[in-house]
């Protein structure tokens, strides 16, 4: 396995996977805060969201997620 594939930090992995499904659901903007409020570096934040080609496939444990759905208020 290369060093891009390994994941020795799995709380920041699980971070970046919660704040892709965020990503999914409602937008860049709450994604990116979610991501930053689990202390997930802006170099990090940045690539997955803006070259969703590079990113490493999510293990098992991180594909299961508690539904997220969008809201109609305004987030501050």
């Amino acid at each position: 396995m290369n060093e891009r594939q390994r994941r020795s930090d799995a709380v920041t992995a699980n971070a970046v996977a919660r704040g892709l499904n965020i990503l999914d659901v409602r937008n860049a903007v709450l994604a990116r805060r979610y991501m930053r409020h689990k202390g997930v570096s802006d170099a990090v934040i940045a690539r997955v969201i803006g070259q969703p080609d590079a990113r490493r496939r999510e293990s098992s444990e991180q594909s299961v997620s508690e539904a997220i759905t969008p809201t109609h208020s305004e987030d501050p």
